[in-house]
């Protein structure tokens, strides 16, 4: 029995296989390393036959240079949507990183099993917290649907690159803000808490003031650490919102 498969099919689903691929290795929640690779490929390959129709090629060339120019776009746009997910969803954990460092406890960073990279205590604290609230509001599913509503705007991955770094830049500036905005209340507590402390040595030199004001700063830190949690839920739906946009101006969506 003959079985005759359809070559631009084919070729759709290794050019969507590609994307989505690239696209859920950079992504958040789903490069995120405590999800096994089997799961994460058979998630790729499930998408990838939903939407292999949809990248299909009309009139499809066999010619190794067009395939192999076609897989690459279609990578280039996986990361690209991927990659501005993940930098404003990094301006959580860098607002966590911003309290540990003005406490201290950026000295003792450890080992992430999950990405492979140093990470700080509460830094590591507010990732973990983030992707928890993102499960909880459908961010996920706010996600999926950003990169389904870009394969429907360009399903032959037609990038403007120059909209693309403008949109990067403006990315990694938000996620500054969103992580000064984050942590403002305990970065103003701790600064209120050093100059007291340097007042305190004027007066009474006889103090060890860097033993005192690492007590001090954990404590004050420890206590208006719920001030920023707060915040998060609605941050989080904020950032995703504003990155699942800035994906689908890449594309003129």
């Amino acid at each position: 029995m003959a079985l005759s498969i359809n070559p631009a099919l084919l070729i759709g689903f290794c050019f969507a296989l590609t994307r989505t691929i690239s696209w859920a290795i950079i992504c958040p929640p789903f490069n995120s390393q405590s999800i096994p690779v089997r799961v994460r490929l058979g998630f790729a390959v499930a998408v990838s036959f939903l939407i292999a129709e949809r990248v299909a090629p009309a009139n499809p060339d066999l010619a190794m240079t067009a395939l192999v120019g076609g897989l690459l776009r279609q990578a280039l746009a996986g990361i690209a949507v991927g990659m501005l997910v993940l930098i404003l969803f990094s301006a959580i954990q860098a607002a966590g990183e911003l309290i540990d460092l003005q406490v201290g406890f950026s000295l003792g960073g450890v080992i992430d099993p999950m990405s492979g990279n140093m990470a700080s205590p509460i830094g590591r604290f507010h990732q973990l917290l983030a992707i928890a609230i993102l499960f909880s509001i459908d961010g996920h599913v706010l996600v999926m649907r950003g990169f389904l509503r870009s394969v429907d705007a360009a399903p032959t991955a037609t990038l403007d690159l120059g909209e693309l770094g403008q949109q990067a830049i403006r990315m990694v500036s938000m996620m500054t803000a969103g992580a000064i905005e984050i942590a403002l209340p305990v970065l103003a507590a701790l600064f209120a808490t050093e100059v007291v402390l340097g007042l305190l040595g004027k007066a009474a030199p006889q103090l060890n003031v860097l033993v005192l004001g690492f007590a001090l700063k954990s404590l004050v830190a420890f206590s208006l650490l719920g001030t920023t949690l707060v915040l998060l839920p609605e941050t989080t739906s904020s950032l995703l919102g504003k990155a699942v946009r800035a994906g689908l101006q890449v594309f003129g969506g």
